[in-house]
């Protein structure tokens, strides 16, 4: 009978995973492929700031149809009059004759190509991409962070999912306990050594675990859940806690702390862009220009095809009321506000892992205490169980037994999946995976 009730439980026990096995599941989790496709973004971000430092090549075609042909109008004085003296003729009236000349068609083309290049933008595109790579290497590192809070996520729910398991197991033994009180509770009911009323509680307390169980495994479902949906995966049960030591702490090496690092950095690429607005900008532009009468750009009556051109640009901002300087503080702002920020944070992580070694510390004291309690819990059930089954000790005083023990067990592994949790916590809170 034992090899069939393993052979039954044998598939259970294979599909049961371990911490570690479930951290490598991570990778899956929908959160982490969202930020996965932030930063293919901000890479395409980079390669946008990158691309300005190239210049930049543009083909236009235009096409315009004017209602009237182009036309060049003039006034011209002409003689009306004439005064014939000695065989000379002198002009004595003069009229303004309006003169229009056609200078254009209806129908007039342009296509040009045409060349610009950023010479010198006062250092403001070196900064923007500076900015990119800032703001790549920042999502590279907000992905580590938030694979970080899923680990720590994850081994909350394992823990629970292991102290309920545990609480199960313990409840089971205590049924089982009270099935054994039952059977000899029943054979003293046959001799008249007990009455009714006694199997009767044993009854109400065997389905007062009953229900306990029940209620138990919901609740590890819940949690089990909970970790599906994280890991965007199915974890039907999980195995024991795997023993952790605690790491010395690098509060500097946490992914979070280095984010703001990079912050901290942009913000003083920002301040540098705004600088840049009391230096001028130069650009180099070229281009190849003709303007036409018909659509292959080879005919124009009546001007030169060809308005091909080599510009150079400078530009220079003398007064555009107080904006630039206004960009300037409050891209100052903005980096005080940042180191303010960078510290506090420093202060909060280091608060926390400080927090974390008080509770570990205290949780270790309780696990000894409730080893302690187990064991006594353990000797007085034995105690009372034997009284009873001589008939001195009374169901209630069984059923509190049973009861208490199968607390302090629940209790005791509680505790113990809490020391796994905070150990965990107290490594990554101190910047160790």
């Amino acid at each position: 009978m034992k090899w069939k009730i393993t052979f039954l439980f044998l598939p259970f026990l294979l599909n049961a995973e371990n911490f570690n096995e479930l951290i490598k599941r991570i990778n899956n989790s929908n959160v982490v492929k969202i930020y996965q496709k932030n930063i293919e973004i901000q890479k395409q971000k980079l390669n946008q700031a990158i691309a300005k430092n190239y210049g930049k090549i543009d083909f236009e075609y235009d096409y315009s149809h004017l209602f009237e042909n182009t036309v060049m109008k003039m006034n011209s004085p002409q003689p009306v009059a004439a005064e014939n003296k000695g065989g000379n003729i002198y002009p004595l009236i003069y009229k303004n004759i309006n003169i229009q000349t056609k200078v254009g068609n209806k129908n007039n083309f342009i296509g040009m190509l045409s060349f610009s290049y950023p010479i010198f933008t006062g250092f403001e595109i070196s900064n923007a991409i500076d900015i990119e790579k800032l703001n790549l290497m920042k999502s590279k590192l907000d992905l580590q962070n938030i694979k970080r809070n899923l680990i720590l996520n994850t081994a909350k729910l394992y823990a629970g999912i292991y102290a309920l398991k545990e609480k199960i197991k313990a409840l089971n033994e205590a049924k089982k306990a009270l099935l054994s009180a039952k059977e000899q509770a029943s054979a003293l009911y046959k001799e008249g050594l007990l009455n009714k009323s006694t199997l009767d509680e044993i009854d109400a307390k065997y389905y007062e675990i009953t229900a306990n169980i029940e209620e138990t495994k919901a609740n590890k479902k819940s949690l089990l859940n909970n970790l599906d949906y994280i890991l965007n995966t199915k974890v039907s049960s999980i195995s024991g806690l795997e023993q952790i030591k605690l790491k010395k702490a690098n509060i500097l090496n946490r992914p979070d702390v280095k984010a703001i690092q990079q912050t901290l950095k942009i913000t003083q690429k920002a301040l540098s862009i705004a600088k840049s607005g009391f230096l001028p900008k130069i650009y180099l532009q070229a281009g190849i220009k003709k303007e036409a009468t018909n659509a292959f750009l080879s005919q124009n009556n009546y001007q030169n095809i060809d308005k091909s051109f080599v510009a150079l640009s400078v530009q220079y901002n003398i007064f555009n009321g107080g904006e630039d300087k206004s960009k300037i503080e409050e891209a100052k702002i903005s980096k005080m506000k940042a180191d303010i920020f960078y510290i506090n944070y420093l202060n909060k992580v280091k608060t926390e892992y400080q927090n974390d070694l008080l509770d570990l510390n205290a949780l270790k004291k309780r696990f000894f205490a409730a080893k302690k309690e187990v064991k006594a819990r353990k000797s007085y059930y034995e105690y009372i169980r034997a009284k009873f089954n001589e008939g001195l000790a009374d169901v209630t005083d069984l059923n509190d037994a049973i009861a208490k023990l199968a607390d302090a067990k629940a209790k005791r592994d509680y505790i113990k999946s809490e020391i796994f949790f905070y150990t965990l916590k107290a490594n990554i809170d101190g910047g160790n995976k």
